[in-house]
């Protein structure tokens, strides 16, 4: 292996490459260019072919397009560095189209010029680690071609510390004269003092990587070829670069011999291995995509040249046959044996046909080991296997034999392809080959896929491996969004922390990313991911973004239908401080105050809807980003000495001018009873969301982390804006079938019923509208939080269906209320492109309940559950649009008196990393607020501090609408029914057995 060398150079090589770098022109520095000849003189002119014109032309129209391929090896062993770098040197005077020039003439025609020792083609630099020197491959490839002054050829030569990588980067220009192995043989030769032989030339067209060729398997495809790239080749680093995150992947791994000997022969010998994995990728792709025939593509002759994934020269040497879906397996490997010998010049009598444009390709390529081509003396050589920026075929595959007789796998998967989909596309392709009924020879069809059996009414059920696939795409999911990489596949999302909120990032992101759908219901019935994948539907490609993929830059923008809402609410409260959101968060340990800042500054500039201004213009209202540079005009930030004196709960009450001033204030101070520091963090809601808050200190600690060691924080998304989404909401309008939806529901239900019959109990006067009010907490016990659980598990709900369910039912007590109507908060993030976006997207919704005295429990639950998963996809609609359709005047008119919400998982207590290894734990300080714009506002409070779950509820209220006797019947109901709740057995308890004797208190009073 490469890395078992411990020496790079003797000491007489080190003042040799010192002597040669000495004479290198360039900057000084890590990073050093090799041009041994100076004056730039061109030795020749030669005549384009039509492939050089049409690809100079194909980058000459998009400069941004890739179309470097690149090829790296690890070098170890006794390498002596000044000899490579003069085998590089002599490579490029030897192949004079390594260094052409490409220019446009006065005459409109394309010229190529031999020029010596013009431009850059060698570059040595030094690298801390092998994941820094794929980077700077990447950086290299990615970087754009001037052909009238650059050569489209370059070597990368990195020393990382105990080898060297040597990169080869060849411009598609090239592929017609230059072959990447004959290069290497070339390089090899001059490095062991042998005469260099002259290169092959191959005269083919234009590569047909990249092209638009029918996928594979359309529904793994991601939305947007925009979105995130998670890098899983071979061991990704923490901190992807940007380069990485818009490659091509790489997945491998190795399979013992034995699984493929029946038709590969044992050992496996080259071309029957070949054909024997061709066939079965086939296959495989094939029973996942549903199609009855595919194109293969492989290696006519695979040992005589590189076949490295994402580098294959477009070459004659490549063979293409169709296969069809029910050819039994042992004979189609020996169809495929017969086309890959019968010679090239005798193939014109039973060749197959040409392959059909509109079915999709099993590309094959053979992983030949390098040293048959590069094998320069007392060096270890080994491929490399890296990403690629060029634009890739949705899947491609590669097989080869390593030196202990084990079969080599990887997998590439190009930009259009979800990141969820090569690792398990990887681990059930060796599933599929070390089948027993796959290898057989028996004439057993490959199943159809589930898209394609529900537009065929004879068709199977989905397939095994289908559902095998599924539910490693929604494994996936499950342990994102849950932040449980140990997650299996029959573990409960509930369990797990999930909840209804995160549920809608799943479906959203299952349909959006990988055209799989899933029903609410389904998921809280089936919360695992093997029960829930046969319950799913692929629906096909998945959805693109609403915006066909455009984005404007514009600052500006209206308000978004959930803001627009909350701002009618605001102005009718005459712009006070209802809308503040006041939070405060005690650090336990010392916190760095300017470290702090910086941190949140980087969130400021990685989600501009916190920096925005907001103002009227007409009649509407407009919201305006402002830019990074502007940031200083603002005050924001004030660290705990500016604070002397400055109350906390004074500073909660700050009222915002949104014209003037960012919607957000950071605000140290001291606790003097502790000697802590407190943080006062406010914001107004019409910027933040509580899904927004959790993203927003998820991403503060690592800006945290990031800025206490002195850098700047790695991110490996880049988050779409949140004015993006107002002004393409605006642009689409107000669907109407979803404020039907609601319009339908609630038309006749009872309007703002109070809960007591005898509402002049309540101080209230003639014309109070005055949202002040209290709060009171009820406490549930340790053993009532985990009969709550445990009722929701029975029930296949969440805590919040369980815990609304009891509110609704003290209700229902209290108020001996047949019919009631619920307020509650919604997501409203119905947008896959836009979950990992902070902004305000929640909504106000309202549902209606039916209460029956026989009702049970497990009843009333499974009503709560239903009744709000089937609203899910509905809720981008806020509750004034729905008033106003119902013909009420929003703001004086109210469709409901409770509302009800949860807190899952809030993240407000937690942790900052130290540089050290520790952590700076912080708690939320409960916020000294009592306002209320509803009647009753239940707020639960689900919470994880130490390792231990706990719930809290809190219930604020209007002092016009109840009296404290009331409020406090209120408390005693529904803390009684919690308890009732959680006891076993209260799935089967009828609405009448619940609190007896709080019910005849009530009916004797």
């Amino acid at each position: 292996m490469a890395e078992e060398s411990d020496r790079l150079m003797t000491c007489d090589d080190e003042q040799r490459f010192n002597k040669t770098l000495g004479a290198l022109s360039g900057e000084p520095g890590d990073a050093r260019i090799l041009a041994p000849h100076s004056g730039g003189k061109n030795t020749g002119e030669a005549r384009p072919s039509q492939h050089e014109e049409r690809t100079w032309l194909i980058q000459q129209q998009d400069p941004h397009t890739v179309l470097r391929r690149a090829l790296a090896y690890r070098l170890g062993g006794w390498l002596d560095i000044p000899k490579l770098v003069h085998a590089v040197r002599t490579l490029i005077r030897s192949v004079p189209d390594l260094n052409a020039r490409y220019s446009f003439d006065d005459d409109g025609e394309l010229r190529k010029l031999h020029a010596d020792g013009e431009g850059q083609y060698l570059e040595i630099l030094s690298a801390d680690s092998r994941h820094q020197a794929v980077d700077i491959i990447l950086a290299r490839q990615a970087a754009s071609w001037d052909p009238e002054h650059e050569p489209p050829f370059k070597a990368l030569l990195i020393l990382e510390r105990c080898e060297v990588v040597l990169a080869l980067l060849m411009h598609r220009i090239l592929d017609e004269t230059c072959r990447p192995e004959d290069l290497l043989r070339m390089i090899a030769q001059v490095y062991n003092d042998e005469p260099p032989a002259s290169t092959a030339t191959l005269r083919s067209t234009v590569p047909t990587a990249g092209t638009s060729d029918p996928a594979p398997v359309a529904w793994i495809r991601r939305a947007d070829t925009r979105s995130r790239v998670e890098i899983v080749d071979f061991g990704a680093p923490d901190a992807v670069s940007s380069a990485r995150r818009q490659a091509a992947l790489r997945y491998g791994t190795t399979i013992e011999g034995q699984a493929l000997s029946d038709l590969a022969g044992s050992p496996p010998d080259t071309v029957r291995l070949l054909a024997a994995i061709s066939v079965q990728f086939a296959r495989f792709l094939c029973m996942l995509g549903g199609h009855s025939r595919i194109t293969l593509v492989l290696p006519r002759r695979p040992e005589v040249q590189l076949g490295d994934l994402g580098a294959d020269p477009a070459t004659a040497d490549l063979l293409q046959l169709i296969l069809e879906r029910d050819l039994p397996v042992a004979d189609a490997v020996e169809r495929v044996l017969s086309h890959l010998h019968m010679p090239r010049a005798d193939n014109s009598d039973g060749a197959p046909p040409s392959p059909a444009d509109d079915l999709p390709q099993a590309r094959i390529a053979w992983l030949t080991d390098p040293r048959r081509f590069f094998a320069p003396r007392s060096v270890i050589v080994e491929r490399l296997p890296i990403p690629t920026l060029e634009m890739r075929p949705d899947l491609e595959l590669a097989v080869g034999i390593n030196t202990e007789g084990k079969i080599v796998l990887e997998m590439m998967t190009g930009q259009a392809v979800s990141h969820h989909a090569g690792p398990f596309l990887m681990e059930r392709f060796v599933g599929f080959i070390n089948s027993a009924e796959t290898l057989g020879s028996g004439r057993g069809a490959i199943p159809l896929s589930s898209a394609q059996a529900a537009n065929r009414a004879e068709a199977p059920a989905p397939p095994t491996a289908d559902i095998d696939a599924i539910a490693a795409l929604i494994l996936s999911e499950f342990r994102e969004a849950l932040g449980s990489p140990d997650m299996g596949p029959d573990d409960d999302f509930f369990d797990h922390g999930g909840h209804s909120l995160i549920a809608t990032r799943i479906i959203g992101r299952l349909l959006g990313t990988h055209g799989i759908e899933v029903h609410f219901n389904d998921l809280f019935s089936y919360p695992t991911a093997a029960s829930l994948a046969p319950h799913a539907t692929l629906t096909g490609p998945a959805a693109g973004p609403s915006s066909g993929g455009r984005i404007d830059q514009s600052p500006a923008a209206p308000l978004s239908l959930a803001q627009m809402s909350l701002w009618k609410a605001y102005a009718a409260f005459g712009f006070n401080e209802i809308f503040n959101i006041p939070f405060a968060l005690e650090f336990l340990a010392p916190v760095n105050e300017h470290v702090f800042e910086c941190a949140f500054t980087d969130i400021l500039e990685r989600h501009p809807g916190l920096r925005t201004l907001f103002f009227k213009d007409g009649e509407t209202v407009r919201q305006e980003v402002m830019p990074m540079y502007d940031l200083p005009r603002y005050k924001w930030f004030w660290s705990s000495r500016e604070s002397e004196g400055v109350d906390r709960h004074q500073e909660a009450r700050h009222h915002f001018d949104l014209a003037s001033e960012l919607p957000l204030r950071l605000r140290f101070l001291i606790d003097p009873a502790t000697n802590r520091q407190i943080l006062s963090f406010l914001f107004h809601h019409i910027v933040l969301d509580e899904w927004s808050v959790n993203l927003m200190m998820d991403e503060l600690a690592e800006a945290y982390r990031a800025r206490a060691a002195g850098r700047e924080p790695a991110w490996s998304t880049t988050p779409a804006a949140f004015h993006e989404f107002a002004r393409q909401q605006n642009e689409r309008g107000v669907d109407k079938a979803h404020l039907a939806y609601w319009t339908d529901m609630l038309r006749d239900a009872p309007k703002g019923l109070p809960i007591f019959e005898h509402k002049e109990e309540a101080h209230d006067q003639p014309g109070d509208t005055s949202p002040a009010g209290g709060w009171v907490e009820l406490k549930l016990e340790r053993a009532v939080s985990e009969g709550l659980y445990a009722l929701a598990k029975e029930n296949s709900a969440s805590l919040f269906n369980v815990a609304y369910a009891a509110i609704a039912a003290s209700l229902h007590k209290l108020g001996r209320l047949s019919d009631l109507v619920i307020g509650t908060s919604a997501s409203g993030r119905i947008d896959p492109d836009f979950f990992d976006t902070v902004g305000y997207f929640t909504t106000v919704v309202a549902h209606r309940l039916l209460f029956r005295r026989e009702m049970t429990v497990g009843e009333l639950i499974a009503t709560v559950k239903n009744t709000i998963n089937q609203s899910m996809p509905h809720t981008e609609i806020p509750i004034d649009l729905v008033e106003e359709a119902l013909g009420m005047t929003p703001g004086r008119d109210h469709l409901f008196e409770v509302f009800i919400q949860i807190h899952a998982k809030n993240k407000l207590n937690g942790t900052l990393p130290t540089p050290d290894g520790g952590s700076i734990e912080f708690r939320q300080v409960d916020p000294d607020k009592h306002e209320s714009l509803l009647g009753l506002h239940f707020e639960v409070m689900e919470e994880t501090v130490s390792g231990e779950r706990s719930i809290r509820v809190l219930m604020s209220y209007r002092a016009d609408h109840y009296a404290p006797e009331q409020v406090e019947r209120i408390r005693s109901m529904t803390s009684g029914l919690f308890t009732q709740f959680s006891c076993p057995g209260a799935s089967a308890m009828t609405l009448a057995e619940l609190a007896p004797e709080q019910e005849q208190a009530l009916s004797s009073g």
